[in-house]
């Protein structure tokens, strides 16, 4: 019996698992349906023309937007969308553009190409993620990495380039930023419509330790727990917090963030090694060192 059960659990979660895959890619299929049916001729003149690329990344912020379902494809129908290779293989024409957002590191010959070109054509740019604006996860390996570190991932080093990982805004000009690992889609909906006007948007200087007390969530600092949310930047929705994870700082330090007193508020519950070491997850560390000097 406990076997027959077992069975027909499986099958139920693969069928809804096979449902969930068939809802997205048809999001998918009419996303990039639309898109197509937005370079027709007429169309094009009339639409802001918007990029969005990739340079090394996971491509977590862009399928996020691909999440968004219906609210994305209703941004889409209003833009003529040159680039996003997540939906589409056509070749990019070259053309100006109104809007590049920029996902991940440059880190190859061909990243730092596809970066600078993308700032000469556009009028604004921005950096979309954690990775883009802070270096990110793949940060850590500036903080740690000696001298024969990459020979434990090549076996053969000899014409491996391995440059540091830096943000994008150490090339080019950034003119606005969707801070987050990965960014909020709900955020991206809120500021996008200013910046196909032209207009570079604030994000409010405001903690995460707001939205967290809008939850009504119990502060983990009560219960000795290191969360960095008071200096750093909210528009998440406290989502680490709200699942009783700490705020690790992935959207950056708030303007007027007190990094002192919160250092010295965490000495109570961590070493300064631990603080450190929490820092350098999304590229916080360097920002940090910055405020301080």
């Amino acid at each position: 019996m406990a076997t027959k059960k077992v069975i027909k659990k499986k099958k139920i979660i693969k069928k809804k698992a096979a449902e969930k895959k068939a809802a997205k890619k048809k999001t998918t299929a009419v996303i990039s349906n639309s898109v197509k049916k937005n370079k027709s001729a007429g169309e094009i003149s009339k639409k802001p023309k918007m990029a969005i690329i990739s340079l090394t990344s996971c491509e977590g912020c862009q399928f996020v937007l691909l999440d968004l379902g219906q609210k994305f494809l209703d941004l889409i129908n209003q833009v003529e969308m040159v680039d996003f290779r997540l939906l589409e293989d056509e070749d990019d024409p070259g053309v100006n553009l109104d809007l590049v957002l920029v996902e991940g590191n440059p880190v190859t010959e061909d990243n730092f190409n596809l970066l600078l070109a993308a700032r000469k054509r556009s009028k604004i740019l921005i950096a979309l993620g954690n990775c883009a604006a802070m270096g990110g996860i793949p940060e850590i390996k500036n903080y740690h990495e000696g001298a024969s570190t990459i020979k434990h991932v090549y076996k053969y080093i000899h014409g491996i380039k391995n440059p540091p990982i830096k943000e994008i805004d150490n090339f080019v000009k950034v003119d606005f930023t969707f801070p987050g690992c990965p960014i909020s889609g709900e955020e991206f909906l809120r500021y996008i419509p200013e910046l196909l006007k032209g207009n570079i948007p604030v994000i409010p200087d405001q903690p995460v330790c707001v939205e967290c007390k809008k939850k009504g969530n119990r502060c983990l600092l009560l219960d000795k727990k290191p969360c960095f949310g008071p200096m750093i930047l909210g528009g998440c929705d406290a989502v680490c917090p709200t699942s009783r994870m700490i705020c690790q700082g992935c959207r950056g330090l708030r303007p007027t963030g007190n990094v002192a007193a919160m250092k010295n508020m965490l000495k109570t519950m961590i070493t300064d090694e631990q603080f450190e070491n929490t820092a350098e997850i999304y590229g916080l560390r360097d920002d940090i060192e910055a405020r301080e000097k």
